[in-house]
């Protein structure tokens, strides 16, 4: 119980509230700190009890005592200098809580209960006696007394006393739906214990969050919650329901409500999901309607971006469609926004927009944003088999990036040789993680092929870039007849038995992957062919066949990095195999 009491310490049941020392005391308050840092307890203990003298509420020297006392294990003698505290100010709410903490420290519970009903008695309307009583008595692992405590205050004062610190305790002992009723009500009674909520409700376990959400939404929820449980749906993955939720529930006043959009929107951007993306795209359009000028044109820009982020091409198009950009204007702003319209453009196939707009805005855009939209657009006109006019966009660009770009375009014009010095001139760095190591298994494929120009084979690639991948399989079968038995014919059939295991056509990946064993049954290209054999002997339900192959591939390759994934696999296999048949094939 003490670790889930720590809780409530860590989220701020309550704070002590700290009085200023005043100008004549901060010079003796900072030596007596000097004192305690070097250890010498005594004389920090004389100062700290001077100041004291003349200031018998002196928050900072009774702080500085508490903790000097605790640390020599005297913690009872500060009880006659609080005493001396709260007859000099019988009502002071410092003095009050630090006598709680003190008698409850000091274990003397008795104390603790009569400390806390006289501070009742003295402010009868308030909740911080209370607050921090049940503060206390959480701390020292007594969750179900400080509940007790919590519902005799909201009992005595009524109405939605007290409800953060039982949301709070109802978190620490984990009754969630409790703890966001309660959150419900500290929220509609003051807005201002939304961002708490938020923060204390998003804690909830997986298990746990749609009985939260039903103690939010329902009756029918206030339009505070409604933004609370927006705020939550979105942290938890279910942006595009957060944002339904919120846009009902937006104030009436526009000022106040682009404000709301905009946290949504930033939350949503954390998320970096498809489905995160799209709302954000959602909310940022909407904010495009609650602001005018500049703000309502970036916003909408922004939208747009992020439904391109989405893949929601068409609805980034209607969006940009509604932006009116000055074409002279030479400022930052404009450029960066223009940047967004031409990446949007080449990502939904309009190339010939997209490149007009960047040749005419080329020398105002920024250089690395200048660099990606080329390699972009001339990405797109790749992906459209116009290889040329890709080519002739990187014209002069020697970035490592734009060798990548043109190391592809030699690949699919079947250009090996073009292919392989542009690759290796890039190196291994260029472009994204994933297209480094794409670019590198092409680059391992190609450096095999004997012909130094192979059109056929660049072509079958560019139909597997394009996501052809029937047309893809059907070229790199075409293309292997006319390649050396010994100088690739192996490599392209591997790859198109593997092409054939990925796309489930697993009768005609058998044909491939034995026409690339029986090119060059231990090249370089077997440990795969064999591993894809296997898997399409496991589909097809040959597990026999799938044993003897990966026996085989584990005594025959010691070496390949695909023994681990062999054995898994060779595991699998044996424990479906009957254990008399699976000894005939071991």
């Amino acid at each position: 119980m003490k670790g889930a009491a720590s809780v409530l310490l860590l989220v701020g049941l309550l704070g002590s509230a700290l009085h200023t020392a005043d100008a004549q005391s901060r010079a003796p308050l900072s030596e007596a700190l000097q004192y305690e840092r070097r250890g010498d307890i005594d004389k920090a203990v004389s100062v700290y009890r001077s100041v004291l003298r003349d200031d018998r509420t002196n928050a900072a020297a009774i702080l500085g005592l508490e903790r000097v006392y605790q640390s020599i294990n005297s913690l009872d003698s500060l009880l006659p200098v609080l005493d001396s505290a709260l007859d000099a100010d019988p009502r002071s709410r410092f003095v009050r809580e630090v006598q709680l903490r003190v008698y409850s420290t000091l274990g003397r519970s008795e104390h603790v209960g009569a400390t806390a009903a006289a501070w009742i008695e003295l402010v009868p309307a308030s909740p911080d006696p209370f607050r921090q009583w049940a503060f206390v008595i959480a701390q020292s692992g007594d969750l179900d007394q400080a509940m007790s405590i919590l519902v005799a205050g909201r009992d005595r004062l009524g109405g939605t006393a007290l409800a953060p610190e039982m949301a709070r305790l109802h978190m620490a002992i984990g009754d969630w739906p409790s703890a966001a009723r309660e959150w419900r009500t500290a929220s509609v009674s003051n807005p201002g214990n939304a961002p708490a909520a938020i923060s204390g409700l998003n804690q909830a376990p997986p298990t746990e969050r749609d009985a939260v959400l039903r103690q939010l939404r329902m009756p029918e929820p206030e339009p505070e919650v409604k933004r609370i449980a927006a705020e939550l749906l979105v942290s938890w993955g279910r942006a595009e329901e957060g944002w339904t939720l919120l846009e009902s529930a937006l104030p009436r006043n526009p000022r106040t409500a682009a404000a709301v959009v905009r946290a949504f929107a930033e939350r949503a951007r954390r998320q970096q999901t498809r489905e995160s993306a799209r709302a954000r795209g959602k909310a940022l359009a909407r904010l495009a309607e609650l602001t005018t000028g500049d703000e309502s044109k970036q916003a909408r820009l922004d939208a747009a971006q992020a439904f391109a982020d989405a893949g929601e091409l068409s609805a980034a198009r209607r969006l940009l469609d509604r932006v009116q950009l000055a074409t002279g204007s030479r400022t930052s702003d404009a450029a960066s926004a223009m940047a967004t319209v031409i990446r949007i453009s080449a990502e939904s196939g309009r190339l010939d927009e997209a490149e007009r707009r960047f040749r005419e805005w080329e020398s105002r855009l920024g250089a690395d944003d200048a660099r990606k939209l080329r390699e972009a657009i001339s990405w797109g006109w790749v992906m459209q088999n116009q290889l040329d006019r890709a080519e002739a966009l990187l014209a002069g660009d020697s970035t490592v990036n734009s060798l990548a770009v043109l190391g592809w375009i030699a690949t699919y014009r079947g250009d090996l040789r073009g292919a392989i010095e542009r690759f290796r001139a890039a190196g291994p760095y260029a472009q994204s993680r994933e297209e480094a190591t794409r670019r590198t298994t092409v680059l391992a494929l190609i450096q095999r092929v004997e012909p130094d120009t192979v059109p056929a084979l660049g072509m079958a690639l560019l139909r597997l870039a394009q996501g052809d991948t029937t047309s893809a399989i059907g070229g790199l079968e075409r293309v292997a007849v006319d390649i050396p038995v010994r100088g690739g014919r192996a490599d392209v059939l591997a790859l198109a038995g593997d092409l054939a295991v990925a796309q489930g056509s697993f009768e005609r990946s058998e044909t491939l992957l034995l026409a690339s064993l029986a090119a060059e049954a231990e090249g370089p290209a077997a440990p795969g062919a064999e591993y894809a054999l296997a898997v399409a002997y496991v589909a097809l339900g040959r597990h026999e066949d799938a044993a003897r192959t990966l026996e085989h591939l584990i005594l025959t390759f010691t070496n390949s990095a695909l023994l681990p994934q062999a054995r898994r696999l060779l595991d699998q296999v044996r424990g479906v195999i009957p254990q008399s048949r699976s000894d005939e094939t071991a």
